[in-house]
């Protein structure tokens, strides 16, 4: 690696201070007395000078700075990258570069959450932990889950973080890192279905658009970026499916989850009112748009309040959002007594609603496994154990607890 070159600086009438190369040999007044310069990369990647009070310190200083620029590039200081024992040793930085480069062609949303959760990570590491087997330790797993415990993350956001950098680790040979500390128990909680009544009361309040797209939802049991991204070439309404792909989307990012394609069935009303919808829809590509002819991407938000205006929030929840516009922006605390915000009323209650009427059907788990896009048949399983209790089942229960 290059050495950095010395310069001076000199005043030029009418265009000011000019930096000059420092040489051998016969040289100008300010190059005899200094002050001298180097000019190195900051931590952001921009240009900056350095000055020196002696061409000593500046020669010093410029035959170091290679090594201080590939040191901070590796985040590392300059003694942890010269010394010798550190050789083979992987820092914290080049690991994750390592591990997002290998994930590049994943979700673009998964790729976001790994990228803020890893520089959350790098700019809260213990004092000298900078080598990944430095990470490795219960001392240094443990300062992180204590740092997002300070900052009141939630047990199950805390979770997911450190199942990132236990996947982190175990790209880097680390097995079983998990074992080396205790997280914070997370409740399960299994998302519920919505019953017939309470159906009918959402689909009462809807507009015919609204109609629609939450029909989609509850007919599908598709995901919300599957609906928001879903195009009308997705669509064969004359044998009544929906495929969900990312054919033709990278412009949105748009993947599958598992990267697999997979095809759903639409019943008849949907698929007639969905061929209606194709003669006035805003756009030739997207099914479900905004007033500008670009995919919705507010579909929970209003759904909350379409449940709002049908009576099924259930007054208790207490949530923190922000009202105002610009400098006038503040954060109040509202209830879903008086505000569409209950948190009740999520997007995958659809889904987990559309799983449960194919069952109750008569469908079978490995039909309903596909048309959910679920990995495996044992997900399905879980993800509808709380739905095989049924009428008969309950007339037994009563009877074996008679007196």
């Amino acid at each position: 690696m290059a050495i950095q070159t010395v310069y001076y600086r000199q005043k030029i009438e009418g265009t000011g201070w000019r930096y000059r190369r420092l040489s051998v040999g016969r040289r100008p007044e300010a190059a005899k007395n200094g002050p001298y310069f180097i000019r190195v990369r900051n931590s952001a990647g921009k240009y900056q000078w350095v000055k020196h009070d002696s061409e000593y310190a500046a020669a010093k200083a410029a035959k170091a700075a290679p090594v201080a620029r590939q040191a901070q590039e590796l985040g590392l200081t300059v003694d942890d990258l010269t010394n010798q024992a550190n050789t083979i040793r992987i820092s914290i930085k080049t690991a994750v570069e390592n591990y997002l480069q290998d994930r590049r062609f994943g979700r673009p949303r998964s790729i976001a959450a790994y990228d803020n959760a890893f520089d959350q990570l790098k700019e809260n590491l213990p004092r000298g932990v900078r080598f990944i087997d430095q990470l490795a330790t219960s001392r240094a797993l443990n300062s992180y889950v204590e740092f997002l415990r300070e900052r009141d993350y939630s047990n199950k956001t805390i979770s997911i973080r450190m199942g990132f950098v236990f996947s982190l680790l175990k790209a880097n040979g680390v097995e079983k890192s998990s074992k080396l500390i205790k997280l914070p128990k997370v409740q399960r909680t299994r998302t519920k279905a919505y019953n017939p009544d309470e159906l009918v009361k959402l689909f009462a309040e809807m507009t015919p658009e609204e109609y629609l797209r939450y029909l989609f939802f509850v007919r599908t049991g598709c995901r919300e970026q599957e609906v928001q991204y879903a195009t009308w070439k997705d669509l064969d309404l004359k044998n009544l499916r929906f495929t969900v792909s990312g054919e033709g989307k990278s412009d949105v990012g748009f993947l599958p989850k598992n990267h697999e394609e997979r095809h759903v069935p639409l019943t008849t009303e949907l698929g007639s009112l969905l061929a209606d919808h194709k003669k006035h829809a805003m756009s030739d590509r997207w099914v479900f748009t905004n007033v500008d002819g670009k995919p919705e991407g507010h579909f929970l938000r209003k759904f909350k309040a379409i449940a709002k205006r049908a009576g099924l929030n259930c007054g208790q929840c207490k949530v923190v959002i922000r009202e105002g516009r610009y400098d006038n922006r503040r954060e109040v605390e509202v209830t879903c007594e008086t505000r569409p915000v209950c948190e009740e009323h999520y997007l995958h209650r659809l889904r987990k609603t559309a799983a449960t009427n194919w069952l109750r059907s008569g469908f079978d788990l490995m039909k309903i496994k596909n048309w959910l896009g679920h990995k495996s048949l044992e997900v399905t399983q879980i993800y509808l154990d709380a739905e095989m209790h049924d009428p008969e089942e309950q007339r037994k229960l009563d009877a074996a607890g008679r007196f």
